[in-house]
């Protein structure tokens, strides 16, 4: 597996009208019970959509789950699973540059590792795979697939959902705002910048909250110097963002916790048992109890290599829009103590190059890497600006 914007994308097949097979990038998302493609894909695969009519450019089409979809060789079941062409909004997949999504009802049929350190996905037959590493308890909501741990922050209790499709860790903003004024020590500032960055089309990601606490316990095991985001009650009907992701997890949430909070362990989902495994990386491989050339397990991978989150937040603090034109709208600066931390750059300005990358039509965490570096380092920005390119050499900052 890859990952995009700390998203996971594999590839794998899935079967045209026709009978032929089709190659697509895949987005990971164990926070979503639903099987979303692109119209590009739909149509590629032969799906009949002139039942979305003229309404087709402002939503979306439930159509039929697919019935042959391969990873690695391994035919995945997606029986019953709801299907949706997506219509809008085009950046759930011009972000990524994906074709679809795998979604937490299919997952949940299987024994999966998410082996962040060693970039592999393995999905296996359930019963199929000896689990090992720290064995956490875990809340699984059978009809959505969701799982739940329970956490520990400064001494309170919390639940999170695990959700390795988001690109970030995000709570309420009235709990992410009543810790940094318990703790007034714990590193801090205003704008969802870097992964933290949602899609850009949330409102006003430019001005939440996000906070570094230093320890979190989740399900038992101990998590270091993992960032939080604030979001406001901006949900349906002003809910905030735990009691709308509650309506998919077996019990009430506080939010979620994405991969900058897990990134550096291998993460075994034994759905079945209702547990969840972590282990740092050991340089040893899945234990199998059965031959992978049977067909009971299939794995997904590319270049090995560890990844130290605690530096996530050392880059230049912007927070994006993709538009529909494949440019970025620069939306927000980051502030920390009060001050922005980039200087020569406006909202509304679009971000045109960084460091000699064409950000046009790039993925959104190709941009957001080349935003990173050291503190202290430069990186030359072209943005357009009222119809003209201006430079700004940007410093790199440590935001959080």
């Amino acid at each position: 597996m890859t990952l995009d914007h700390n998203r996971m994308v594999v590839t794998a097949e899935i079967q045209r009208q026709d009978g032929s097979w089709r190659p697509v990038r895949l987005w990971v998302d164990t926070g979503n019970p639903e099987f979303f493609l692109s119209e590009a894909l739909a149509r590629d695969l032969g799906l009949d959509l002139s039942a979305a009519g003229e309404g087709a450019a402002g939503g979306a089409l439930e159509v039929a789950a697919p019935t042959s979809v391969r990873l690695g060789g391994m035919a995945l079941d997606f029986q019953g699973v709801t299907s949706r062409v997506m219509f809008e909004p085009r950046w759930l997949f011009d972000t990524m540059h994906n074709d679809a999504n795998l979604p937490s009802t299919v997952l949940q049929r299987y024994h999966v590792i998410f082996d962040y350190p060693k970039a592999a996905l393995t999905i296996a037959q359930p019963g199929s795979l000896t689990p090992r590493g720290a064995r956490a308890p875990a809340s699984v909501n059978r009809t959505t697939g969701i799982v739940q741990l329970d956490a520990v922050i400064a001494g309170e209790a919390f639940s999170f959902a695990l959700d390795n499709g988001a690109s970030y860790s995000f709570a309420s903003a009235e709990t992410i705002t009543r810790l940094s004024d318990q703790h007034p020590d714990w590193p801090r500032c205003v704008g969802a910048v870097g992964c933290a960055n949602i899609w850009g089309w949330w409102p006003r990601e430019g001005a939440w909250p996000v906070l570094r606490v230093p320890e979190l316990e989740w399900g038992g095991v101990r998590l270091t110097g993992v960032g939080l985001v604030g979001l406001p009650a901006f949900f349906p009907g002003g809910t905030t963002v735990g009691a709308s992701y509650s309506r998919k997890t077996a019990r009430p949430v506080e939010g979620f916790l994405g991969p900058n909070a897990f990134k550096a362990f291998r993460v075994e989902i034994d759905y079945a048992d209702s547990a969840v495994y972590f282990a740092p990386d050991d340089g040893t491989a899945a234990h199998a109890r059965t031959d992978a050339g049977t067909g009971t397990h299939a794995a997904a991978q590319a270049s090995s290599g560890t990844q130290d989150d605690t530096h996530d937040m050392d880059l230049v603090g912007l927070t994006l829009r993709l538009g529909t034109d494949g440019r970025y709208l620069v939306i927000g600066v980051a502030e920390k103590n009060g001050q922005p931390t980039v200087a020569g750059v406006m909202p509304g300005d679009v971000l045109l190059e960084v460091g000699g990358l064409n950000a046009t039509g790039a993925t959104m965490g190709s941009v957001v890497d080349a935003l990173r570096g050291n503190p202290g380092d430069v990186r030359t920005l072209v943005l357009e600006r009222d119809g003209m390119r201006i430079v700004v050499d940007a410093r790199i900052e440590r935001i959080l």
